[in-house]
């Protein structure tokens, strides 16, 4: 019956499910991304999954794989010894051709020596002729003990998983799906379950006398069961999931009568197991003979089955015996002459490859997957073309199987062992109990696999080093790739040229190594490197120096030329080689594709990145308004300067701008400029900025750096002329007229219909209009050099150098700024003259 949800359960599977998507989505992109850049043969194959189960679960068959690898078979050395003895445990003395010295009916008994083997041939050399010289054994001891086979415990899902594939041959994937169809047949109970206890109120009475009915082995079983005191209550089990019983028949049916076979297989087992639950255990007797001669002990077994039970009804699948019975009874303190008594060699074997069934009981005993699940997790890596199961149900891993567990453990972190997965299956536990929260286990074990992620970004060259030993860099196949060029950009490790290739089956050639069917890629034969080129691009070519076309553009990072790419519009943007295939983290990489306006080295002229440029500075208020998903406003650097922008993009993508001072020479967000006190809440953070500014650019009272927040520090939006845009009110910079000399004029609006103009001197004179609606025909000047005379100003403008009312606008900036030093335009605490006295 229904009744109240468990919190406790739903928090647990919130917490696992959780963890899984994150871990596996942010590892999955990784190695895909990469991969895909590197090595030829992964273009086409699909995502390169990583799941924190299906990991470990491939780490078990590598594993194993491994072990047969690196094992060196080695030597060994054994003494075996045969006796024959009468029926009554007499001793039988036979001649060295086997002749008996009388008449009564003997048996040979084969003894194993007490020490196993022996790694030295001449020590097991010497001990072997020690025990001819003797010529006779003694008996020291014979002794014999009851001992029982028991009954299996009720059958749980994994279980029946193992006996499948054991018994049947029947992969846990199929067993599943068989099963499942069963259950819904009305043949057996619900198939996943941990439950390997009955409740004390089931009636097992009543289902094995339904099976009286039933022709063949089944009813004659179930009647002896009912008969002569056979029945027996079934054992209990450890596990017990509270949810759903032992796996049980749920009809008494002919298994012929079943059409298919393998449902007809696996409904077999269920009726066999479970009536093998409720049988008595086998009994039998077992015998010990000890033997010594000279200094060496010798002993053998024997076992007497003396009731079969429960095995009667499990076979042909499970047996019990030694191979020798019962051992006769000879006396403490005979002398036997040994009929063979001989050294033998022998050679270390390495393990077979690992059985599905020792998968499935690894998987449970590290916690790895759930009953319902563990078939799914290996069918995941046969999917994923990690590993192969053979015709014996064992597996064996493929190169790109081995290539991920190598690279991995390399790095020191050996994702592939279950440590990490039975770590967060024990928290979920504890969530599932109610002794910790949801939040109180995310939170370090997040930390910690994020940790692990950053590592692993930092040394994925060994990643590539370990998937380079088994595929072939990108480019090598001659059959997929063309020639493009030759001789096309230079190589920062060996300052050869390299070669541009496309990827055979795209359009049509243009000029320039332009091809905007097929990859790109750049190749160096001497270093053996290949890197991948930006995709969906018109046109590809060596990017040179704008001011003398003849010498290459140099990446300062990793010295090799950069490539410019042409965008189908036109549009021209720049690639280092290297570092799109390597960003680098120290200058605003990640495992994303790196163009160089992404890059923040502070002397590359291509480098547009800002440091913390992917950090959210606060929520756009613009999406926040119109109910649309919630952008980020994140810091951003362009031709124009810096400024804060929406990250929501595409066709209706979000205006929200505020530009920069173009003071600041640097505008970054690190760990040293933490969250605004003001401005943040419980429900949201706003992070301040760190502006650098350029020398003699800011009045005195600043500081060379200055951390604030953009929206509450009102001195720096009033000095600096910055303004947060409300709703709907468009932002952008753009360069106006300039009627002057030699002189650049730039703008900041608010608004749709500013238009500025103004005649500016020598220098750079700038005109700023806060209005949104009015039509100015000037602004502010605000520039250095000999400022000229400013347009007419919009009301409300503003300037530094001068005063300004409505109508006539104040002069130019030029002449507002003097060093009281050496009168220079500039300010004094930036003044060079006077830091030269």
């Amino acid at each position: 019956s229904l009744g109240r949800i468990n919190e406790h359960f739903v928090q647990a599977v919130k917490a696992r499910s959780e963890h899984d998507l994150r871990v596996g989505a942010a590892f999955t992109r990784f190695q895909t991304l990469r991969l895909q850049k590197k090595f030829d043969g992964f273009q086409d194959s699909g995502v390169i999954s990583y799941g924190p189960c299906q990991f470990p679960t491939l780490g078990f068959v590598v594993e194993r794989w491994a072990r047969i690898e690196t094992f060196v078979p080695e030597d060994f050395w054994t003494i075996e010894m045969s006796i024959r003895l009468n029926g009554d445990g007499s001793v039988n003395n036979s001649d060295q051709n086997g002749n008996s010295n009388n008449n009564q009916q003997s048996r040979p008994i084969k003894l194993t020596w007490k020490r196993g083997r022996l790694y030295d041939r001449a020590m097991t050399m010497a001990l072997c002729d020690a025990c001819q010289e003797a010529g006779e054994a003694v008996v020291t001891s014979l002794t014999g003990r009851p001992k029982n086979k028991w009954r299996p415990v009720p059958l749980a899902t994994v279980e029946l998983q193992k006996r499948a594939s054991k018994y049947l041959r029947i992969g846990s994937e199929e067993l599943m799906q068989k099963a499942e169809e069963l259950y819904h047949q009305g043949f057996i109970s619900y198939p996943r379950t941990e439950t390997e206890k009955f409740r004390p109120e089931f009636n097992h009475h009543t289902l094995i006398q339904s099976f009286q009915a039933v022709a063949g082995e089944f009813g004659d079983y179930a009647n002896r069961l009912l008969s002569d005191n056979n029945f027996q209550n079934p054992r209990a089990g450890q596990n017990d999931d509270n949810a759903h019983p032992p796996i049980t028949p749920a009809k008494a049916v002919d298994p012929q009568t079943i059409a298919d076979p393998t449902q007809r297989k696996i409904y077999t087992l269920v009726v066999k197991h479970y009536l093998a639950c409720c049988s008595r255990d086998a009994v039998g007797r077992e015998t010990e003979l000890t033997l010594r001669i000279a200094s060496e002990e010798f002993v053998a077994k024997g076992l007497m089955i003396l009731e079969r039970n429960w095995l009667d009804i499990y076979q042909p699948w499970e047996k019990w015996y030694t191979g020798q019975g019962e051992l006769p009874r000879a006396r403490i303190g005979s002398r036997i002459v040994p009929t063979s008594l001989s050294m033998n060699a022998g050679q270390t074997s390495p393990p077979q490859l690992i059985s599905e069934v020792e998968l499935i009981a690894l998987m449970d005993r590290n916690g790895i997957g759930t009953d319902a699940t563990i078939a799914q997790h290996i069918t995941t890596i046969m999917d994923r073309k990690y590993a192969e199961k053979d015709g014996n149900q064992r597996f064996h891993p493929t190169k790109l199987g081995i290539a991920l567990v190598e690279g991995y453990n390399s790095m020191g972190y050996q994702l592939n062992k279950p440590d990490l997965r039975r770590e967060m299956e024990s928290e979920c536990n504890a969530v599932a109990a109610g002794r910790k929260t949801r939040d109180q286990i995310l939170g370090p074990i997040l930390s910690k696999m994020l940790e692990c992620f950053k590592i692993v970004n930092a040394e994925v060259h060994k990643l590539d080093e370990a998937v380079a030993r088994h595929f072939n860099n990108l480019g090598s196949d001659s059959s997929q790739y063309r020639v493009l060029q030759a001789n096309f950009t230079r190589c920062g490790s060996c300052n050869g040229m390299t070669v541009l290739k496309q990827r055979t089956g795209g359009g049509s050639n243009r000029g320039g190594g332009g091809d905007s069917g097929g990859s790109k890629l750049l190749q160096c034969a001497p270093c053996s490197k290949s890197f991948l080129m930006p995709r969906y691009n018109r046109e590809v070519r060596p990017g040179v120096n704008p001011n003398n076309q003849h010498e290459p553009l140099i990446c300062p990072i990793c010295q090799f030329q950069v490539v410019e790419c042409v965008k189908d519009d036109g549009g021209t943007y720049f690639v280092c080689p290297q570092c799109f295939s390597d960003p680098p983290e120290e200058h605003g990489g990640d495992s994303t594709d790196f163009p160089c306006t992404k890059c923040t080295h502070p002397t590359c002229s291509l480098a547009k990145g800002t440091r913390g440029g992917d950090v959210e500075i606060f929520s756009c208020p613009f999406c926040a308004s119109s109910g649309t998903s919630a952008g980020k406003v994140c810091l951003k650097r362009g031709q124009h300067g810096y400024r804060l922008s929406c990250s929501n993009g595409g066709p209706n993508s979000c205006q929200f701008t505020v530009w920069l001072p173009k003071e600041a020479r640097e505008i970054v967000i690190d760990d040293s400029t933490g969250s605004c006190n003001r401005c943040s809440n419980p429900n949201r953070v706003v992070r301040q900025l760190k502006f650098i500014w350029k020398p003699g650019s800011v009045p005195p009272h600043y500081d060379r750096e200055l951390c604030a927040c953009v929206l509450c520090d009102e001195q720096l939006k009033n000095d600096m002329n910055i303004r947060i845009p409300a709703v709907n009110e468009v932002n952008y910079r753009r360069t106006g007229n300039s009627a002057g000399g030699r002189g650049n004029q730039s703008s900041n609006s608010w608004g749709s219909s500013s238009n500025n103009n103004s005649r500016g001197g020598r220098g750079n004179q700038g005109s700023t209009s806060w209005s949104s609606s009015n039509n100015s025909a000037g602004g502010p000047g605000r520039g250095r050099g000999r400022g000229g005379r400013g347009g007419r100003g919009g009301r409300g403008s503003t300037s530094w150098g001068g005063s300004s009312a409505n109508g006539r606008g104040g002069g130019g900036g030029g002449g507002s700024i003097q060093c009281f030093s050496c009168g220079g335009p500039h300010y004094a605490n930036a003044c060079p003259n006077r830091q030269q006295q």
